[in-house]
């Protein structure tokens, strides 16, 4: 019996190293996706630049500020102000789009048209102009 007692405490103690290796592989793993993920995508690129600018504190004390949830005073104004942001940041867009634009079709557009009238002018209207200018000089040599 006892030495049931001590064939159990040692496969429990291989189960506790095996479980142990496989959390340490885990964690390892996990370490090495993540070290990547920072190294190959822009997210991972920003939040490289928080940590080197070590304002990472910062945002989690704002975080930390959400534990009650949206019905803290800090929540409604983190969301003001991110509200605010995105639409001030449209609005940038917007004018940097048309300053883009302006800049590869200049300040001015000018179109330019000819206008052709034709007008279809008949043989006897020909002729009564004739006659009126014939009659008009005839008046002024009088």
């Amino acid at each position: 019996m006892a030495s049931n007692d001590k064939d159990a405490d040692f496969m429990d103690y291989v189960d506790n190293v095996k479980r142990k290796e496989m959390r340490e592989q885990r964690k390892a793993e996990a370490q090495r996706l993540r070290r990547e993920w920072r190294e190959t995508t822009w997210a991972g690129g920003i939040i490289n630049i928080v940590e080197k600018l070590h304002i990472a504190s910062f945002f989690t004390a704002i975080g930390n500020s959400f534990e009650k949830g949206a019905d803290s005073t800090s929540f409604y104004i983190t969301s003001l102000v991110y509200k605010i942001g995105i639409i001030s940041a449209s609005i940038i867009a917007v004018y940097l789009i048309g300053w883009f634009t302006r800049l590869l079709t200049g300040d001015e557009i000018i179109l330019d048209e000819e206008v052709v009238i034709v007008e279809k002018v008949t043989k006897s209207q020909v002729e009564a102009e004739e006659r009126a200018k014939a009659k008009k000089d005839k008046r002024k040599s009088q």
